[in-house]
């Protein structure tokens, strides 16, 4: 009955759109269109097409509704838990929610098939759990409902539902049928079937439909709860509020269908594109439930491989989970926003007391709108960031990039779309009013002069090195990771990175000549835009202190790491595109960012990297110990024969100072700013500055120097210390967080915080170098190399083949102990020099 229901619903739908649907929406697209694309929600569907279908998931005790209905992630909704257990953006997933306050337990399986250039079919089961010591009879209201955007000025628009009532006496709903036809999805229709009780019998059910304005739509729980109160006022008779909707099916741009349930239940939402071969089914479903769940556990185990000491089950599972919910919390939001061009002069910033003159300017200004635009991004949390945030971003997109290249790069492209005309890249990208009622009212305005760390340029950087051959690749199959398609991608993107990163230089370029340093290159100088007294919100780094008060004079160390890092894969792109002049002109900028690393920001005195700032005019460091004095290193600048690795590990690895049982914090007890005011970048550990501290210590680690051995223990000691503190987090709360206390490394901040915290899926996959995983793994590499070798030159051996292995892998393996040979005999033969 099912299938044939689904027909009928398609059958309502005029045909002739099916031919019609974008072929925009093809190639790697395609299976990329539809998800759980609204992060925001506990369950929200959409595709990423603009001014289309939106859907959601609503439940709650069915007389508590008005107090304890669910829609929008909120922390202080008392889950014990919720989020993905699996979750591939190409295939579905599977969510827990356990609803302490509604004593049941919520699980939704998601997934999605496409065939071909066909924008293909999805389906939802929805299972509820009653929780221990709830009531067997307790009803809950669930609601899912369905809505089309611009529908009114869209002549060939419909969106219309239909019952499906039981045949004979039994006049139940059975299920509940959608009609869709739209420009760019073509022809649909949704078949629900309803949810069937311990009786047999099928669980009330109605179809309310609604035509309501544009800004009821993404607010589903209002509205309904407003359908609710004003249903409850036509009644002539008085009473509590009604808490089940009319039956009134039809034509609208809004279906709410309600199911009251009692106990546990389940029910499926079958959606079937007119351009599919056969409709969605509820036994397809499940097997492709059960087979997602399969890929995805198969799949993490071999692009995420925990290695010694975390290959446990137990952390296998913690992984799983850290990475389903890292990319369940990708979104898709459109729409404009809100641009302030109208005080230019003032925002540059150029003279005393500038923060004072930019707030006043402010409240005289008249922000424009802008867009609309569109944006595919992850999210840091659902519940309080459920938005794009430029810094972020790039450390999300760094484990993705190994899982689904396409998926990494489809999302950068995105990115890089919402840039403008002088190249300016909004930090937080608050798209339309649903982004906007999530975001603190200082937020939502944007500014063209506030930059933010380009950690995108960090993904763009190693998806070049995955072209070549040089990272190593074990996700999804990918279109963009063959040589020639990828080349043209990336000669496509070219230009925009460039564009942002002129634009970098010029917005936020600091006063170099101010400082009086004669061998300063006067070229290569930073300051962030956008500072008040007490913080710095453009650099990612908020509250970490700062030269106070805040003056035009200031340089800034991390700004100037980051441009050396945009200079650095803009050199790496122009090889590889053979635009060999720029290339040289990007050599030019990073000679310049070393250079002033030394001259402008290195303090002798206290062996450390500082801000600076003119004082009684003369260059003055400014140094508060901690993540910011280890930028030249985390950016990649301090290779294993620098004069002040020394010093930069000796920082690192001192207690009195950064050093942790749970960490890296970000600054050292020594600063009067440690642990005061809002204490945000001022102790706490963060994952992400972690993350970038332990792959700079494995690269020396596996880079012969006189520091290696000290990198590789001081790596082997950090890596066990974060990853063991975000696990035991996860474990005691069910939750990953924001931050870490450096104390007693307990989560704390924003819950759910499943942004770059995921990026212990990666650390727990680095090399197990206490164990000689990364020698193990070279041995593989020069096997797999010479190999390649052979079958290239047919005419060596098998003999000759063989011992070539052997003696690439001796030379190797004892490399350490014959440079150590080396460095003694240099050192007696320069004792004996100095005795002649």
């Amino acid at each position: 009955m099912q299938l044939s229901a689904v027909l009928v619903a398609l059958a309502l739908v005029a045909p002739a759109l099916s031919k019609t649907i974008d072929s925009s929406l093809y190639s790697n697209e395609a299976p990329l269109l539809w998800g759980p694309y609204r992060p925001n929600l506990y369950l929200g569907i959409r595709p990423r097409v603009p001014e289309s279908l939106v859907a959601g998931l609503m439940w709650g005790e069915l007389d508590e509704q008005e107090k304890k209905l669910r829609h929008t992630v909120e922390q202080n909704d008392g889950m014990a838990m919720y989020g993905w257990t699996t979750y591939d953006a190409r295939a579905g997933g599977t969510q827990i929610i356990q609803d302490v306050g509604n004593q049941i337990d919520i699980t939704t399986e998601f997934i999605k098939k496409f065939e071909g250039q066909s924008a293909g079919n999805w389906a939802l089961r929805i299972k509820g759990k009653l929780r221990n010591g709830a009531p067997a009879n307790l009803k809950t209201s669930v609601i899912f409902y369905v809505g089309m955007e611009a529908k009114e000025g869209c002549a060939d628009c419909q969106l219309e539902a239909f019952e499906q009532l039981g045949a004979g006496d039994d006049k139940s709903v059975e299920a509940v049928n959608i009609a869709i036809k739209h420009p760019r999805l073509g022809s649909a229709g949704i078949h629900i079937p309803t949810s069937v009780g311990e009786d047999g019998r099928h669980e009330g059910t109605i179809v309310h439909t609604l035509n309501i304005t544009e800004d009821k739509l993404w607010q589903a729980k209002s509205t309904f709860l407003d359908a609710l109160k004003a249903q409850s006022k036509d009644r002539t008779e008085a009473g509590k509020m009604d808490v089940v909707l009319r039956n009134a099916p039809g034509s609208g741009n809004m279906h709410f269908v309600q199911m009251i349930v009692h106990g546990s239940f389940d029910f499926n939402v079958l959606y079937s594109s007119r351009a599919a071969t056969r409709a969605m089914t509820t036994s397809e479903m499940a097997s492709s439930i059960q087979e997602s769940v399969v890929a995805y556990r198969k799949a993490y185990s071999r692009v995420f491989t925990p290695k010694a000491p975390f290959n446990t089950d137990q952390h296998a599972t913690f992984g799983e989970k850290m990475l389903a919910d890292l990319l369940g919390g990708v979104g898709y939001f459109e729409g404009k926003t809100r641009v302030d061009m109208s005080k230019k002069a003032i925002y540059a910033e150029t003279t005393g007391k500038f923060w004072e003159k930019t707030e006043d300017a402010k409240k005289h200004s008249i922000p424009e709108t802008k867009g609309p635009y569109e944006l595919f991004t992850h999210t840091p949390a659902r519940a309080v960031f459920p938005r794009g945030f430029l810094w972020d971003e790039g450390f999300h997109l760094l484990p993705v990039l190994d899982w689904d290249a396409d998926l990494a790069m489809e999302i950068v492209r995105s990115w890089l779309k919402t840039m403008d005309d002088d190249g300016w890249i909004a930090r937080e990208q608050v798209l339309g009013t649903e982004a906007e009622s999530g975001t603190p009212g200082d937020f939502i305005t944007q500014y063209p002069h506030i930059a933010n760390p380009p950690t995108l340029f960090f993904v763009v950087s190693k998806f070049i090195d995955m072209l070549q051959g040089k990272v190593k690749y074990y996700g999804h199959e990918s279109t963009l990771l063959k040589p020639e398609t990828g080349k043209k991608f990336v000669v496509k993107l070219y230009p925009l990175l460039k564009k942002h990163y002129e634009w970098w230089r010029r917005s936020q370029s600091g006063d170099i000549e101010a400082h009086s340093v004669p061998s300063a290159n006067l070229n290569e100088g930073y300051r962030w835009r956008g500072r008040t007294p007490e913080t710095n919100y453009p650099s990612g780094l908020d509250d970490y202190p700062r030269p106070e008060p805040p003056d035009i004079s200031e340089l800034h160390l991390d700004a100037l790491c980051w441009v050396g890092l945009m200079s650095r894969t803009l050199e790496k792109i122009a090889f590889f595109t053979e635009a060999t002049h720029d290339a040289f002109t990007y050599q030019n900028h990073i000679r310049g960012v070393k250079t002033n690393l030394e001259t402008l920001h290195w303090e002798d005195k206290q062996n450390v990297y500082c801000d600076t700032v003119v004082r009684d005019d003369k260059h003055t460091y400014v140094c508060h110990k901690g993540y910011l004095s280890l930028f030249p290193f985390t950016t990649g600048f301090i290779d294993a024969t620098h004069p002040h690795l020394d010093a930069t590990l000796r920082l690192l690895r001192d207690p009195n100072h950064l050093w942790t049982d749970h960490g890296i914090k970000s600054l050292s007890q020594e600063s009067k700013k440690y642990g005061v005011g809002d204490n945000y970048w001022r102790s706490p550990i963060w994952v992400n500055m972690n993350y970038l501290i332990l792959t700079q210590l494995l690269v020396l680690a596996e880079t012969p120097g006189p520091q290696q051995q000290r990198c590789k223990d001081i790596y082997i000691e950090l890596r066990r210390n974060i990853v063991h503190t975000v696990f035991s987090a996860w474990v005691q709360t069910g939750y990953s967080w924001e931050q870490y206390d450096p104390v007693g490394g307990h989560g704390q901040r924003t819950q759910h915080f499943t942004g770059w915290t995921s990026l212990v899926v990666s650390i727990m996959a680095m090399p197990d170098l206490e164990q000689g995983d990364g020698v193990k793994e070279k041995v593989k590499e020069i096997y797999k190399e010479a190999k390649k070798q052979a079958v290239q030159n047919q005419g060596y051996s098998v003999g000759t083949v063989a011992f070539l292995v052997m003696l690439m892998v001796f030379a190797y393996v004892t490399r350490r102990r014959f440079a150590g040979t080396w460095r003694s005999l240099r050192r007696e033969k320069r004792v004996g020099d100095r005795n002649v």
